[in-house]
């Protein structure tokens, strides 16, 4: 007897300590630091984010209301808050991705409100799941705007919540308001999780007799449609009528021909479940469907208007996918990764509340193998990006390297996947001012390949030739190491000197007189 009740006590006292609250912090905490780490790692810019940031620093404000160059394509506001950061603090790329780390820790902080106030416990898996997963922190150093995607659409559900209360004041749709209408002009995304609110908020006023008036309701729509409808009218239009862009993400767009639609939803989901396991394996892909599939049905039944609030987005997506206005394939559909991992949380929540009617141990169990194989290896793939934090190009060593080594008269040839890199970092390496032959930028890889031989053939006879590459790209008859490829292939028309080897970058110094 006295030892169940020195047992009693013992979990009464760890259940004071261990407070969904404290633990919520500590994951907070572990979030912050991988982010960190991988911010202060301030590897080089890909070729789509120097390609954003060229735009960013050769255009004024009001030049970047029109369409961008080098095929990119970004939210206005996403775009003035970057502007404005060079300015005031100079044009840098760890000063870019100042705004998508803040979004990633806001986007953390988030989060852990959402759980704690609406999941109570169980949204603790949720939350941790949030706070190691490498898409969601890469992107949080990735200067594009999916990071701050993320961000907007927790902002957007944590503010809607707060006017699902029950007794919301105007003080509450005030901030709702202005921050969705603004939302609009930072983040394209926020117009695929609006129309849910105004759903919830509806059925709340209607259906359940809340207190929330009409004036309020209608000023919310009314402001959010005026802003998109500028937007659109001075904006989107324009990203919308691209034909690039319409070409390139033709095979992201959800067909309408019936025997098209399972292949391609089959597909997508499956990059869909490699975002949020960083795996694709049926284990993972039957996890997250049957989990997500009971939350929503328990979400539904127990916070109806919550529920719409969070289910509604990924329909009003696969609508603008059909209508080929919005593509589906991975970065793009990041910020419905946390709205997923919420459906999940409760999925599991509500599994073990079945089970546990049977036995609390049973339930535990069959509760804890599936969260630990979805945890562990998240875990391990989080803990080894710690460790060497990921990169995709590095052009900033090749680039140092070339400047220490170059000699008056050199040529840098400056291969076309290369282009956007080197025309960002070549002013601080100060190789941006003569004998710089920019490669021939082509859709078609192999057309692209045999331009280049066709340059490195006119710059036979020259002696001092450096040919830098980085992301390298499509080859014909190679197989295995692409940059193994390019060198015999220069080799075969000159003698190499030197040369640097970064992550997917190269630099060669080269002689083509024979």
């Amino acid at each position: 007897m006295e030892t169940h009740k020195a047992m009693v006590l013992l979990r009464n006292r760890i259940k004071s300590i261990i407070k969904p609250e404290v633990i919520g912090w500590g994951i907070v905490f572990l979030g912050f630091i991988v982010r960190i780490r991988q911010y202060f790692a301030n590897r080089s810019f890909w070729g789509d984010e120097a390609s954003l940031a060229i735009n960013i620093v050769s255009r004024s404000f009001i030049e970047l209301t029109k369409p961008l160059g080098f095929h990119q394509a970004a939210p206005v506001g996403f775009l003035f808050i970057e502007k404005f950061l060079i300015t005031v603090f100079g044009n840098h790329d760890y000063i870019l991705r100042l705004f998508p780390l803040f979004s990633g820790i806001l986007a953390l902080y988030l989060i852990y409100r959402i759980t704690l106030e609406r999941f109570d416990f169980i949204g603790v898996f949720a939350l941790l799941m949030f706070a190691l997963n490498t898409w969601l922190v890469n992107f949080s150093v990735e200067f594009k705007q999916y990071g701050s995607d993320v961000m907007v659409t927790l902002l957007l559900i944590y503010l809607s919540i707060r006017c699902l209360k029950e007794k919301p004041n105007a003080t509450d749709f005030l901030w709702l308001g202005a921050v969705g209408f603004v939302a609009i002009w930072v983040s394209h995304v926020s117009i695929f999780i609006l129309p849910g609110i105004g759903l919830a908020l509806a059925f709340e006023k209607f259906i359940h007799k809340k207190q929330i008036s009409f004036v309020w309701l209608l000023s919310l729509g009314a402001a959010w449609l005026i802003s998109f409808g500028i937007d659109y009218l001075f904006i989107l239009r324009h990203t919308a009528a691209d034909k690039y862009f319409y070409t390139y993400w033709l095979k992201s767009f959800l067909p309408l021909q019936a025997g098209d639609i399972f292949p391609w939803l089959e597909n997508v989901y499956y990059k869909f479940v490699l975002i949020i396991l960083d795996r694709t394996d049926l284990s993972a892909g039957y996890m997250v469907l049957v989990f997500a599939v009971i939350g929503g049905l328990s979400l539904l039944y127990r916070q109806r208007s919550l529920a719409l609030i969070i289910i509604s987005p990924f329909i009003v997506t696969l609508i603008a996918s059909a209508l080929q206005k919005y593509p589906l394939s991975y970065r793009f559909m990041l910020f419905l990764l946390p709205l997923a991992l919420l459906l999940m949380a409760e999925g599991i929540g509500k599994m073990y509340q079945i089970f546990a009617r049977i036995n609390r141990y049973f339930a535990l169990a069959l509760y804890s193998i599936p969260v630990l194989l979805m945890l562990v290896p998240l875990t391990q793939s989080a803990m080894g990006n710690f460790r060497i934090p990921p990169t995709i190009a590095e052009m900033k060593p090749v680039l140092a390297f070339v400047e220490e080594n170059k000699q008056p008269g050199d040529i840098i040839y400056v291969h076309y996947r290369s282009v956007p890199a080197f025309n960002y970092y070549a002013p601080f390496f100060r190789l941006d001012t003569e004998n710089v032959i920019i490669g021939k930028d082509r859709q078609n890889p192999q057309k692209a390949l045999d331009l280049f031989f066709s340059d490195i053939k006119e710059l036979q006879g020259k002696d001092r030739v450096w040919v830098i590459l980085s992301e390298i790209p499509y080859c014909y008859d190679c197989e295995g190491d692409k940059q193994l490829f390019f060198e015999n292939s220069l080799n075969e028309n000159g003698s190499m000197r030197d040369r640097i080897l970064a992550p997917n970058a190269v630099a060669y110094l080269y002689d083509f007189n024979p």
